[in-house]
């Protein structure tokens, strides 16, 4: 292989240098990777389900540089930590107090992959019932443990058909997974149908709230219609929920949650070298300094916080929903949460067309749309700013009709001044959520 490798017009050395760089050199190259990174604080990045993480939760990752929770006994202050944290997250989604148990890991898919592993060993079935919707995070995983996936199709709205899901439980299955919050259209599967089916039929229920889970509770105690999603459900065996999305907590920042902590001994192994002798989780090395920065972020933000960011947040959907639509944009479906997707027969197009100008978007395939996620780093500037510039790649390319181009490219304008002349947004018109005042 070359030792050099052509990167954007930038040359990477590959090998080992013989001579220390010293600090100084170090910086200025971090310095221009960082710059050539995507900012959440922008206000652009509408196809990302992360965002800017608290600043206090960010410091708090670096106070804790060796923390590994893999090697427990020599980190009990980040285990508390951990306790603390899975606690919060067991009581907050009505886990059964004196049998759950919960970890911190890395992220949705490290969650899923051992929720199948521990369904997997406890019902020893070959099979897992999947919606067509499902992350592919789960289509990896299912590959990972020789699991056969059993696909069901999903309604107009994105759900999971039960019906369909009915028909291919059988003796092989080893669980049934249903989505509270789906990556391309934020729906979720009725879950509560399907913990009765998982009941009836003696399954695992997994639910991948990776991106639900900080914010279907505080929708509901903001007045909003109930969407039964969690532990409430009787059929609900294991949940994915992910801090790093909507819990404002550091990437990476993952947790998979389990009604019986029994679920967690059939992966155990032994570990008789370390602190503590059976290992319980997919890594040996857990890199754990995001148990503090989640800490600091849900006790930063309390319900108070997230209510308000998920208001928040709703309410820009509502408004970048109706400028899409009077574009003649039409929904694909109505929105549960902060997800919304467009309806165009090119959204690749528009997706390359945005890029350009130093937007980021996402597009999907079935049905053929455009999908935004609006995260706590958007605001009311930086939508209607998005749909000034929609209107204006509309107006003067209808069809959008472009060479499809890697979203991995930045087009140069979403952080500082690129070719296309725009500035980023000043900061003083990104908010981000502030916590509640104490006392």
């Amino acid at each position: 292989m070359s030792a050099v490798r052509e990167r954007g017009g930038t040359s990477a050395a590959l090998r080992l240098p013989e001579v220390p760089w010293p600090p100084r050199r170090i910086r200025a190259a971090l310095r221009r990777a960082r710059r050539s990174d995507w900012d959440f604080r922008d206000g652009r990045i509408f196809g990302s389900m992360c965002t800017m993480p608290l600043p206090l939760a960010w410091e708090s990752v670096h106070a804790f540089p060796t923390a590994n929770l893999g090697n427990p006994g020599l980190c009990p202050g980040t285990a508390r930590l951990e306790e603390e944290v899975v606690a919060m997250l067991l009581d907050l989604f009505h886990a059964p107090p004196l049998t759950a148990q919960g970890q911190i890991l890395s992220g949705g898919t490290e969650a899923n992959l051992m929720a199948l592993w521990m369904a997997r060993e406890f019902t020893g079935g070959t099979e897992v019932v999947l919606p067509s919707s499902a992350h592919f995070s789960l289509t990896k995983a299912a590959r990972l443990l020789g699991l056969t996936p059993s696909w069901v199709p999903v309604d107009a709205h994105g759900r999971m058909q039960v019906q369909g899901a009915a028909r291919r439980v059988r003796r092989r299955t080893a669980a049934v997974v249903g989505l509270a919050g789906s990556t391309e259209l934020g729906a979720v599967d009725p879950l509560d149908e399907l913990s009765r089916l998982a009941l009836s039929r003696g399954v695992p229920l997994h639910v991948d709230a990776a991106f639900g889970g900080f914010v279907l509770p505080f929708r509901h105690e903001l007045g909003l219609p109930g969407i039964p999603f969690d532990f409430s459900l009787p059929g609900v065996t294991s949940m994915t929920v992910d801090p790093h999305k909507m819990g404002m907590a550091p990437i990476p920042t993952g947790s998979l949650l389990t009604r019986d902590r029994e679920l967690w001994r059939c992966i155990e192994v032994a570990s008789p070298y370390l602190t503590d002798p059976t290992s319980r989780s997919l890594l040996g090395t857990r890199p754990s300094s995001s148990v503090a920065g989640c800490f600091a972020a849900m006790m930063s933000m309390g319900r108070q916080g997230y209510q308000g960011m998920v208001r928040r947040a709703l309410a820009l959907t509502g408004r970048l929903r109706s400028g899409l639509e009077a574009l003649g944009l039409p929904i694909v479906t109505e929105p549960t949460m902060n997800i919304v997707a467009a309806r165009h027969p090119n959204p690749r197009g528009l997706q390359n067309a945005l890029l350009e100008r130093g937007w980021d978007v996402s597009a999907i395939r079935e049905p053929p749309a455009l999908r935004f996620v609006v995260m706590p780093h958007a605001t009311r500037v930086s939508v209607d700013g998005l749909l000034r510039e929609l209107a204006g790649i509309l107006r003067t390319h209808p069809s959008a009709a472009r060479s499809p181009r890697s979203r991995g490219s930045r087009g140069g304008a979403a952080s500082g001044r690129g070719r296309t002349g725009r500035a980023r947004l000043e900061p003083e018109e990104v908010r981000l959520p502030r916590a509640p005042p104490s006392g």
